[in-house]
Formats: structure tokens, C-alpha cells, sequence
């Protein structure tokens, strides 16, 4: 199940087909369902004398995404190609340039640049196989940061002038390493050279910043217009003089000695953090005469950080709730004055819809708040309900008309067994048939209550299994020789598809099940050694795929290869209407190009469905008999949101071109 939840088709590589690129971008109908709220984790790493503020937040579908907020406290993810991921702003200057990193296609940390418009530039590095990062910016445009050089690799600060030319800055006397952490807008860097504090001047030369006394290491972490820079001396936060001589900062509590000077405005104000006791800190700012004071933390949160400062005197950071997953952006006008800046992220992280019955109801599963994956049911308004709120953590595979569920409950006991919801949500385990009582699964339903599935002894193959409306397991036949199997689904008629093969082996048949229990191969197309039948209407209509390609069976059992946009190299048919429209997805054949969603209608016409605003990937698994279909599709903001594509949207998609 953890399989079918995370195998998400990734981004890379050229649509070939120009009318699939113009239909995966169309504005046509989609719903997004959503997900369950999960608690963001963001943080803001720098503001300008504007208020705009550049920073990071994470997903675990994307990891790091690079972010800029408006004064106004409105946030907007940073474009990258599609040939880069992870990103992290570091450093905004005045005119809203954006210092930062993005992996590259090669998952090799990159130098970048992103400029007010949003446009995206990849700065140099010294050697394209190891990692580099911009640190920060000034006002005219030169960016300071680190790169990685030599074998093996090691550390050095490094410089870009404004058309992007890149020049190491030399380390210190007996030093093998050096980082950048800041730059003012006369050229003066402000980092580390060996374990020590260091500062660049414009020229090029690296002067050292002593540390305090009994103190044998620090860092150097901003640097102001006046050339005052500030940083930390062993466990004390210190501000050096433009002329170098180091003053230590008071702590908050002076009984909690722990702090770290993290920038500084053109008044002198500076921020960081200091120790309040319990392994906690708190963002704090010393005035012009050091003198300190707490800003505090968001409501119900124990720990916070501030990370940069305005002319103004706006600080910027971080505040969070230990015990639980997820920093908030935060930005602090005074003292117990904080904003929650991660409110304006989607909420939700990951979810998938599976399935759809005529009335509208989904199922699939969604990450919950601490990142468990639960069965959960959306109604036709998107209304999202758990269904195995407890510590329980089921599987929903199939609903029918009525509203009933079945599905597979994989924690009790350490071993698998077919449930079924009530419409009520009472969860009952399904009778297994006798002398196969070790595991079983359900993975169909129909409108009159007939379950399907399978169930396996100790010591046999599973056995395709039907369970009548009154719970009663009867197995399936298999076919001659064939030794396991499984149903996967039913129609309303009580015609059964699934699979039959030779025990140990993964070469099974399709077969098909009629009502009196015949059972009937359905051969894939010539040459392909796996197929595998996914779903079937009240028609008879079979859907899935044999080999790399989505198929079709018709009720007499003749096969049909569903087209599939010029380019890709493999598709799959997850379900059929009674209309014959079929939903299912393509991957193109560049290595990790993104997967998308596509429907078939009855004359085997190809279109691909849209996504979410600023998706690139979508994924359709189910249909229901009116042509309704469900999924999943990331939202440009790093999250993958369950979704439903309208039967009425076919007119706002476009056909691709086939091959």
C-alpha cells in the first residue's frame, strides 16, 4: 500500500506532443479534495527595508521549496526549471534579487539566483559535481557564498560580482576551509575561515575577528553598512567592531548562558537567539547599547529564533511547538508581537483518491498531521472523514452505490483480513473461507453487497475469493494447472476479473469470471509476458494493461492497445465507465518525466486531464459509471492533493497526439 500511496511519476525531460503540453495546462474543471491539515514547517531567513522576506518551507511530497513573502505576509513558492528541486532561499537584497541553492538534475546543490520577476539563473561554480550555495546579496547585485573544491572536496568562501563572475576568497593563515554568511553593500563579507570568524574586505584580503576570552571557535553571521558585524564565540553572541574589537552580548537569562547573533540592521539593532532553560531559545534583539529583549513566540509555541532585521527594526524568523512536527514562519514588529506567516500555505501534504461511486463519494488515503497514512472517505463536497480514526490503519480499496467500503485491515494481529465499512463506519472483518484463514484481502464491491478478493492458508497461494452479500466466502476456480490467484473487481451483473497463475510465479493470467462461475482467460497482446486486468463495467468492458500498455477488453474477450501520447513509454487503464470514457495515466519515456492523468473516451480518443494550479504531475485511479474520475495531482505548492475531474470537463481538454 505504501507502494500505491508514494509512486509518484517525476518531473524531467520535454513533452514532445504540443497538444499534450497545451492540455495539461488548460484551465479545465478540477476539484481539488484536499488532504488532511498538516502543520507547515517554514521558516524565514531574510527581510528587506521593504518588508519582502525570502525563506523556505517543506513538504514531504517536494522537501525544501523556496519562498517570498510580500510585506503583507503573502507567500509565493520560487520557480525553477523543471531540471531542478529543493530549493532554498538564503538572502533577499533592496531591489528583491534572491540569493539561494536548487538541486540540480544531477541532485548536485546549485548556486542561484532568482530576480524580482521570478526568473531563475544558475550562478558558476568551480567544480559541476560538488556542492555549492549562495548565501547572500547586496545591494548591487553581488552575491557572496559557498562552493566546493578539489578531492576531496572542501569548503571555500566565495564571491560573484554582478554579471555573475566568481572569484574564491582566500582563507586565512592555516585554514583549509572557509564560508560566506554575509555581505554589506560596500563588498564586506562576513564568515567563517577554519573555525574561525573572519571578515573580507571589498579588496579581497581576509582579516580575522578575534573571539572572547577562553573561547576557541565562532562564526561570523551578518554584517551591516557600517561594517559592524555580529556572530557567536563558543556558546556567546558577540558584535565586532568595524575596527575589529569584539564585544560580547548579554544572554536573556543570565542563569541560561547559550546564545547566537545571527544579523544586524544600519541602527545597530541586532537579532538571534538566546537560551531560556530546557534545551529551548528564544529570538531575542540587543538595541544599539546592547541591551537585550525577548520577542517570544507564536501562541502555544516554546521556542523561537529570529534570523534577520530590517532598518525598520522588523525581525524575521521562526517560532515552533517542539513536541510536534512543523516550524512556523514568523516576523515580530515588537516584543509579544509576532505573525504566523505560515498560514497562507495549502493545507494537507498528501493525499490520493482510489475510487467513486455514482453519488460522488471518494475513497483513498491522506497523510495525517504526524505523518501516518489513513483510509479516509471525501463526500461529493469534498467534506474529508477518517476512516480508521484510532490506531488502527486500514486500507480502503472499493465503495458501491450504497455507500459501503471494503478494503483490507494490515495491523491486526501482524497479518492482512478483508474488512468492510458500514455506511455508519462500523468496521467488520469479513468471514475467510475454511482452512484459508491466514490472510485475506478485499479489493471489490457491487451495488448488491457481492465482495471480492482473495485468501491464502499458511502455507498456499492466495485464492480468489467471493463473499456473498450476507458475508458467506466461497473461492473462485482456477485455471487448469494454475495453482493461486486473486479477484481484484465485480460488476453489478456478478461478472469477476482478477488473476490465476502458477504458484511462486508472477507471470499470472487475466481471467475472467462469469456469474455461474466459469472462468474464461483473457489474453494480453503478442509478446508481453505480464498483464494484469484492473477494473470492468456492467457491459463487461475489461480495462488494464500488458506490458508497458493500457488495454482494453471487449465483453467477447478481444483485446484493444489504448493510444497514448507520441513520446512515452508506458501507460496504464485504472477504470471504465458504463459508457465506455476510461480513465488511466502515461509516463513519458525520458527518465523521470512527470506522469499525467488521461481519459479515454468510448472512441478511444486520448486527452489528458489537467491539474491543479502550478501542478506538473497528475494521476487518475478510478472512474465511476458516469464518467466522473478520481486522483491525484500536486499543487505547485510541493503538496500531492486528492481530486476529482468532472465527466462535464471534456470540453475544456484538449486531444494529444497518438501514436
Amino acid at each position: 500500500m505504501l507502494c500505491r500511496f508514494f509512486s509518484v511519476l517525476l518531473l524531467g525531460g520535454a513533452i514532445a506532443a504540443g497538444g499534450a503540453q497545451e492540455a495539461a495546462g488548460a484551465s479545465a474543471p478540477i476539484v481539488d479534495l484536499g488532504a488532511f491539515p498538516v502543520d507547515s514547517d517554514s521558516r524565514v531567513a531574510a527581510i528587506n527595508d521593504d518588508g519582502t522576506m525570502a525563506g523556505v518551507y517543506s513538504t514531504p511530497a517536494k522537501g525544501s521549496i523556496a519562498a517570498r513573502w510580500n510585506p503583507d505576509g503573502a507567500v509565493a513558492p520560487l520557480a525553477v526549471p523543471s531540471t531542478h528541486r529543493m530549493t532554498e532561499a538564503r538572502a533577499i537584497n533592496a531591489k528583491g534579487f534572491i540569493a539561494g541553492s536548487a538541486y540540480d538534475d544531477m541532485s548536485i546543490r546549485r548556486p542561484v539566483l532568482w530576480r524580482p520577476d521570478g526568473s531563475f539563473t544558475e550562478l558558476s561554480s568551480p567544480d559541476r559535481y560538488e556542492h555549492s550555495e549562495a548565501t547572500a546579496v547586496n545591494t548591487a547585485g553581488v552575491v557572496a557564498g559557498t562552493v566546493s573544491i578539489g578531492s576531496p572536496p572542501v569548503e571555500r568562501a566565495a564571491r560573484w560580482d554582478a554579471k555573475g563572475v566568481m572569484t574564491l576568497l582566500p582563507l586565512a593563515p592555516g585554514d583549509t576551509k572557509s564560508a560566506a554568511a554575509a555581505i554589506n553593500d560596500a563588498g564586506v563579507i562576513a564568515g567563517t575561515s577554519g573555525e574561525q570568524p573572519v571578515r573580507w574586505n571589498p579588496d579581497g584580503t581576509v582579516v580575522r575577528l578575534p573571539l572572547l576570552p577562553g573561547d576557541d571557535r565562532g562564526s561570523a553571521q551578518g554584517v551591516n553598512n557600517a561594517g559592524v558585524v555580529v556572530g557567536g564565540s563558543g556558546a556567546h553572541p558577540v558584535r565586532w567592531a568595524a575596527n575589529g574589537t569584539a564585544t560580547a552580548l548579554p544572554f536573556l537569562r543570565p542563569e541560561n548562558p547559550g546564545g547566537d547573533a545571527r544579523a544586524i540592521n544600519d541602527s545597530g539593532v541586532v537579532t538571534g537567539i538566546s537560551s531560556v532553560g530546557g534545551g529551548h531559545h528564544s529570538a531575542v534583539v540587543w538595541d544599539a547599547r546592547g541591551a537585550i529583549t525577548g520577542l517570544g513566540t507564536l501562541p502555544g509555541h516554546d521556542q523561537s529564533a529570529g534570523a534577520a532585521i530590517n532598518s525598520r527594526g522588523v525581525v524575521a524568523g521562526e517560532s515552533e511547538q517542539t513536541s510536534v512536527r512543523g516550524r512556523h514562519a514568523a516576523r515580530w514588529t515588537a516584543p509579544d508581537k509576532a505573525t504566523d506567516l505560515s498560514r497562507s500555505f495549502p493545507g494537507g501534504d498528501r493525499a490520493e483518491a482510489f475510487a467513486i461511486n455514482v453519488h460522488g463519494q471518494a475513497i483513498g488515503q491522506s497523510l495525517t498531521p504526524d505523518g501516518v497514512i489513513h483510509p479516509v472517505t471525501w463526500t461529493q463536497g469534498g467534506v474529508l472523514t477518517d476512516l480508521s480514526p484510532g490506531s488502527n490503519r486500514p486500507e480502503a480499496n472499493a465503495i458501491n452505490a450504497h455507500g459501503v467500503i471494503v478494503g483490507t485491515d494490515n495491523q491486526k494481529l501482524n497479518k492482512d483480513r478483508a474488512i468492510r465499512w458500514e455506511r455508519d463506519g462500523t468496521i467488520t472483518a469479513l468471514k475467510e473461507p475454511e482452512y484459508h484463514t491466514y490472510r485475506s484481502r478485499a479489493y471489490g464491491i457491487n451495488d448488491s453487497g457481492v465482495i471480492v478478493g482473495s485468501a491464502s492458508s499458511r502455507r498456499g497461494s492466495a485464492q480468489p475469493t467471493r463473499w456473498a452479500p450476507d458475508g458467506t466466502p466461497s473461492l473462485l476456480p482456477l485455471l487448469p494447472g494454475d495453482a493461486g490467484g486473486a479477484a481484484k473487481a465485480i460488476n453489478n451483473r456478478g461478472v469477476i476479473i482478477g488473476s490465476s497463475g502458477i504458484r511462486n510465479e508472477t507471470n499470472e493470467h487475466v481471467v475472467r469470471w462469469d456469474p455461474d462461475g466459469t472462468i474464461t482467460e483473457l489474453t494480453g497482446l503478442p509478446g508481453e509476458k505480464y498483464t494484469h486486468a484492473v477494473a470492468l463495467n456492467d457491459r463487461g468492458d475489461v480495462v488494464g494493461y500488458s506490458g508497458d500498455h493500457p488495454v482494453r477488453w471487449s465483453p467477447d474477450g478481444r483485446i484493444t492497445e489504448l493510444a497514448l501520447p507520441e513520446g512515452t513509454s508506458r501507460g496504464e487503464a485504472s477504470g471504465i465507465s458504463d459508457t465506455g470514457v476510461v480513465s488511466g495515466w502515461y509516463q513519458f519515456g525520458v527518465a523521470g518525466a512527470p506522469g499525467r492523468a488521461l481519459r479515454w473516451a468510448a472512441d478511444g480518443k486520448v486527452t489528458v486531464l489537467p491539474s491543479l494550479p502550478g501542478g506538473q504531475e497528475t494521476k487518475a485511479d478510478g472512474i465511476n459509471a458516469l464518467g466522473e474520475i478520481v486522483g491525484s495531482s500536486d499543487n505547485g505548492a510541493g503538496q500531492v492533493h486528492a481530486v476529482r475531474w468532472p465527466a462535464t470537463s471534456e470540453a475544456g481538454i484538449r486531444p494529444v497526439l497518438s501514436r
